[in-house]
């Protein structure tokens, strides 16, 4: 075996995704172009500069009056011919018509900021530790139905008792986790805890790397809406740069095999095979899909259910594929392990966030995503 096996890692979206950045793209950093579709994302200073000062002072004083004139001021001048925006320009992206909708029926309390991908010069990128994650929360699902015993923390986190064969161990959590607790778990559940504190030089991923994605200019400027069955959440609304469905990603992904193989005290805790994580990720994230489309089918969300069968047709077709769920909006069900959580944490989630439409219930779910690992 070499000490390093390299793997290309090619991902599909099937939903939308969006990875969220900490920033947010204020209301007077875009103009929408309505005929064309996209939204025209501004250098504010520069647009400023473009201005007669007579424009400067009656821009600047619909900034202050809030986002919704912000965008009527910004409107107003690009259609009356007084601005041409091409020099303050810095990209142009793709908007969905309930994305334009959004802007056009705004009332004077909407904040109609979007909330931007990664981006490198080259592009938007699905980032490294997005995907790692996703790949690490499956394997923790394996390693703990693996192990056949309950997980509790009582002062700390220990094994509990054995479950039977055809059962899912439990996961019993103190009642607030901060991060040392939650640290604690996945030692344990990976094997790289002590007496002490978690060794972290025996965290089995340490031998996995995966790289950013290959940019792509595949965008679409969405609206993010939150669907409750009484539609109670029907008017919260996000504005966020997504992957249209069917965009095509590739990132790199090294399994630094060697590690696993040394015998000191500070290698990993266990090898991690490609095979044998794709396999968890198809186990643990087909299980997850499985819940979400009994509560679609409970709630007759078409849209949802039309994504999770091409999940089923497309995994069925390709016994090398596995499926992923990254970013904003995949839910309490993907990333917290709440399939084991015995406790009211574990019960299925009165809402889900959905994408792509004007009501919350006709969207799309977030973060699904079909993977295959290739060798290089």
């Amino acid at each position: 075996m070499s000490f390093l096996q390299s793997y290309r890692l090619e991902i599909e979206t099937i939903g939308p995704v969006h990875v969220g950045t900490g920033e947010a793209f204020p209301a007077y950093s875009y103009l929408v172009d309505r005929a064309k579709k996209e939204a025209l994302i501004l250098d504010a200073g520069r647009l400023l500069e473009l201005l007669s000062e007579i424009q400067q002072r009656d821009y600047l004083e619909a900034v202050a009056q809030g986002p919704k004139r912000a965008q009527e001021s910004l409107q107003s001048l690009w259609s009356s011919g007084l601005i041409d925006p091409a020099p303050a320009v810095m990209r142009r992206v793709a908007v969905s018509a309930p994305f334009i909708q959004t802007i056009q029926e705004a009332t004077d309390a909407a904040g109609l900021e979007f909330r931007p991908l990664p981006r490198s010069p080259l592009g938007a990128y699905l980032p490294g530790s997005s995907i790692k994650g996703a790949l690490r929360t499956a394997w923790l699902f394996k390693r703990i139905l693996r192990e056949g015993r309950d997980v509790e923390y009582k002062g700390r986190w220990q094994w509990g008792e054995k479950v039977p064969q055809d059962e899912w161990p439990f996961i019993r959590p103190p009642k607030e986790i901060r991060a040392p607790k939650a640290q604690g778990f996945e030692a344990l559940a990976l094997d790289y805890a002590t007496d002490r504190s978690p060794n972290f030089h025996r965290d089995p991923f340490r031998q996995v790397r995966v790289s950013d994605s290959e940019p792509s200019d595949n965008l679409l400027l969405n609206r993010i809406g939150v669907f409750h069955p009484r539609g109670t959440m029907d008017n919260t609304v996000l504005l966020a740069e997504t992957f249209r469905r069917s965009t095509k990603l590739v990132a790199a992904i090294r399994f630094h095999t060697g590690l696993a193989q040394q015998r000191h005290a500070d290698t990993v805790a266990h090898a991690i095979a490609a095979q044998d994580l794709a396999a968890a990720c198809r186990e643990y994230y087909q299980e997850v899909a499985a819940r979400e489309e009994e509560f679609a089918k409970n709630h007759d969300l078409k849209q949802a259910l039309s994504l999770y069968k091409e999940l089923d047709q497309r995994l069925n077709a390709d016994p090398k594929a596995f499926p992923l769920r990254v970013g904003f909006g995949s839910g309490r069900m993907s990333i917290r392990l709440a399939l084991l959580l015995d406790s009211e944490e574990g019960h299925e989630p009165r809402t889900r966030k959905t994408a792509g439409a004007k009501e919350p219930k006709d969207g799309y779910p977030m973060g699904w995503a079909i993977a295959r690992l290739e060798p290089y």
